[in-house]
């Protein structure tokens, strides 16, 4: 093998490797990108199901004619499907609408790995319902008294 020879394989063999590192570079920062967005994706499904368990729970228990709730901010963790908890802000809060429906919102925020989200989730209680077991009274048809017109 000639000198010359020896130094063009070595300056091909240096490029090559350079384009290598490139290519592992960007395929390596796609991933690491991909993974943030799986992961905020993760933590915006965790929370959006907490908000929606609260304001089940909160729904029940404000369907029947005299209970209530006061609102609330707790903090707490929420279960994540990989990792430990996720730190977590559950609000409660209620508001009267006219005709006696009361609107139930529930937001859920939480700092992942990608930053802090929240998600919320509101329902509408139109008509509140007469506690089980209790009597109701029919309106019933009083006649009119004797020399009313």
């Amino acid at each position: 093998m000639r000198v010359r020879a020896r130094g063009f394989t070595a300056l091909e063999t240096t490029i090559a490797a350079g384009l290598i590192a490139v290519l592992f570079t960007a395929v390596g920062s796609g991933l690491v990108r991909e993974g943030a967005a799986f992961q905020r994706g993760v933590t915006a499904d965790v929370l959006a199901a907490a908000a929606h368990e609260e304001l089940r729970i909160a729904a029940d228990a404000l369907k029947y004619e005299g209970s209530s709730l006061q609102a609330t901010d707790i903090a707490t963790t929420l279960p994540m499907p990989v990792g430990s908890p996720m730190p977590a802000r559950i609000s409660l809060s209620i508001a009267s609408l006219p005709g006696g429906s009361l609107a139930i919102r529930v937001r859920a925020s939480g700092r992942g790995a990608s930053g802090t989200l929240a998600r919320e989730a509101t329902l509408v209680v139109e008509r509140r319902m007469p506690v089980p077991g209790s009597s109701i009274t029919a309106a019933a048809p009083v006649a009119a008294p004797f020399g009313a017109p």
